[in-house]
């Protein structure tokens, strides 16, 4: 954000996948270096710069676009990515809006608020999901809930969801399997109360099971929550599936339907599968001109889901501390950024950067190595095992860190964050492979800037290469593909060792902590972080 706070910078990774089914089937992936300015109190895109990074067919895979692929120029220095709210000088102060009246300054830091604990609670939602942890799914449901899948049937209630659930598996993971469903490019609008809320946003999954199968599957949802006794809930999901494709065919060969339903999970309700021209309706109007969304010619819109009863009005909503509550959600957009930043610098070899994100104490880990404190030791440690940026630039891990879960403290000062490493490793001689983790991190606010008090990882699965995906693994490659620390153990020794490598172990089925209970029923995660190997120190 500039500090006249009518203009903005942003930077993006981009995924594309596209093509035609009984056509062609590609994939695409890049940046994008944005620019935004605010006319008339509205937000609108200045400039939409996009940078193309890896592409290709998919029965080949993609690798990079150019032999010498190139560093796309950072809008930002690890301070500004830590400080969202740019330290300003008077005259620009001047120049900015009038303050809002009280009552309206409340309601905005209470909707900015809300916003972020919908997403926090849709986020992990996706978490368990993942690992099949039913029971923790279930409990983020108001009592007079539904679930509705298109083409599938809906499920009313709590124990109907739950009943519901199993349709994909007792609870647990088992040996090799993979159920990776992505909570992505979600937008969360607030309701004028300030006690319901709707978000739209993509499943994007990675499933099967290793030595068997592997789909990709890509699905919108547009779900409405509520507030009761000051916690979020979701009160109606709908999910509206656009594909599933098996892994070996891909997208313009494999259309295939949604699984079956046993009757042993049979829904409530019958659901209408969406039709090729259905697009499911946007509960919100266009963010520019206010406008309904015009959908194409000739398709037709699906119906939101359905309002329900509305959520009672509560006597707090209001009752805000203005500087508390705007700490934190600062906090939130400060966390988010730097871990942006953290992928984006790994993407580029820029270690001193990547490690300016760090605080005078900060720790990295470095798997099968271990910790790492403070921004010198972590730059050098980064150098020291993958090397520095070699030209020409032959390969590129695309280190997407996406679907965060950010709690701050009650002053908005320290907060915990987790978030999904989603890495599409690209070269330019061969095609590429896909690696999946989970982060666990800390950050604080250090001289008035966000930074990493910590950054933990455990990797989950990766890809031996294009062509085996997610079902063609063999035993221990984790352990064989990951860079070895031999080097590094003896020639720049960590601060403390690491008690586990933190490999991805798969077939077997990585261990994960949260950080956080179930944000309704406060059910204790099996691995709380205070039992993670990783949290040594």
């Amino acid at each position: 954000m500039a500090p006249d706070g009518n203009h903005a910078k942003g930077r993006w990774h981009v995924v594309t996948i596209w093509g035609r089914r009984g056509g062609s089937a590609e994939w695409a992936g890049g940046i994008m270096e944005n620019e935004y300015v605010r006319q008339n109190g509205v937000w609108r895109i200045a400039t939409l710069h996009y940078f193309p990074q890896f592409a290709g067919p998919y029965d080949r895979g993609w690798t990079n676009v150019t032999e010498d692929l190139g560093i796309v120029p950072y809008h930002y220095t690890p301070e500004q990515a830590g400080t969202p709210i740019p330290r300003g000088n008077a005259s620009a102060a001047k120049r900015r809006s009038a303050v809002p009246d009280k009552a309206t300054l409340a309601r905005r830091i209470s909707a900015l608020n809300a916003e972020d604990d919908v997403r926090n609670l849709q986020n992990a939602y996706g978490y368990y999901v993942d690992r099949k942890m039913w029971d923790d799914v279930a409990d983020l449901f108001e009592n007079d809930a539904s679930v509705e899948i298109a083409g599938v049937g809906a499920w009313d209630g709590p124990a109907s969801i739950r009943r519901g659930l199993e349709r994909d598996g007792p609870p647990g993971l088992r040996e090799g399997e993979v159920n990776d469903r992505l909570q992505l490019n979600m937008i969360v609008t607030i309701s004028p109360g300030g006690n319901e809320a709707r978000a739209r946003g993509l499943e994007f999954g990675m499933l099967g099971k290793n030595g068997a199968d592997a789909y990709w599957t890509v699905a919108t949802f547009e779900n409405r929550y509520v507030r009761r006794e000051g916690k979020w809930r979701i009160a109606a999901m709908r999910i509206f599936p656009q594909m599933r494709t098996d892994y070996f065919q891909g997208w313009s060969r494999s259309w295939l339907p949604e699984p079956q339903v046993g009757p042993a999970f049979a829904p409530d309700r019958t659901s209408p599968a969406l039709g090729p021209s259905d697009i499911p309706a946007f509960h919100y109007r266009h963010p520019v001109t206010a406008a309904p969304i015009a959908y194409p010619a000739g398709s037709r819109s699906v119906a939101n889901p359905a309002e329900g009863r509305a959520a009672a009005p509560q006597a707090d909503a209001l009752a805000i501390d203005p500087r508390r509550d705007l700490a934190r959600a600062v906090s939130y957009d400060a966390v988010e950024n730097i871990s942006g930043a953290l992928g984006n610098w790994i993407d580029d070899f820029q270690w001193t950067d990547m490690a300016d994100l760090f605080t005078a104490d900060g720790v990295r880990l470095s798997p099968a190595a271990g910790y790492y404190i403070g921004p010198e030791r972590i730059g050098a440690m980064q150098e020291a095992r993958y090397g520095p940026l070699r030209r020409p630039r032959g390969s590129v891990p695309m280190h997407l860190r996406v679907q965060p879960v950010i709690h701050s403290n009650a002053d908005g000062t320290s907060a915990r964050l987790r978030t999904r490493l989603l890495q599409f490793n690209s070269n330019h001689s061969r095609p590429g492979s896909m690696t999946a983790g989970l982060y666990e991190d800390s950050a604080r606010i250090e001289d008035g800037t966000w930074r990493f008090s910590e950054v933990l990882i455990r990797h989950l699965w990766r890809s031996p290469g294009y062509a085996e995906g997610w079902a063609r693994v063999p035993s221990d490659f984790g352990r064989r593909a990951a860079p070895p620390p031999d080097k590094l153990l003896r020639d720049f020794p960590p601060d403390f060792p690491l008690k586990e490598d933190g490999y991805a172990t798969f077939p077997s089925v990585s261990p994960i902590c949260f950080h956080y209970a179930n944000p309704v029923s406060g059910r204790l995660p099996a691995s709380p972080m205070s039992r993670c190997p990783e949290k040594a120190l």
